[in-house]
């Protein structure tokens, strides 16, 4: 199982090496087109074969087709400071 997760930023004060116009962007979009899709989770435990792969929100928007995977496949995670989201892929 491959777990594909992103971080996405709410608040870029004190993170340094992201693009933050880019994280802005992908903040709009995950919070105005699919948050409310995506399933809000509290912890995340993983099986001894699940491999985690951290990717960009482009490619993690990629991996959701419409079809096989849906944003309601997405699990979420919210801080004040990021959302982690995680999609679990066989």
């Amino acid at each position: 199982m491959y777990l594909y997760s992103t971080t996405i930023y709410r608040d870029t004060n004190d993170v340094i090496g992201i693009n933050v116009v880019q994280n802005d962007l992908d903040k709009t979009d995950f919070e105005t087109n699919y948050k409310s899709q995506a399933v809000l989770v509290g912890e995340i435990f993983l099986a001894e074969t699940t491999f985690v792969l951290e990717i960009t929100y482009a490619s993690f928007k990629s991996k959701i087709d419409g079809v096989n995977i849906l944003w309601s496949d997405v699990k979420y995670q919210e801080t004040a400071k990021h959302y982690t989201l995680n999609i679990l892929i066989s």
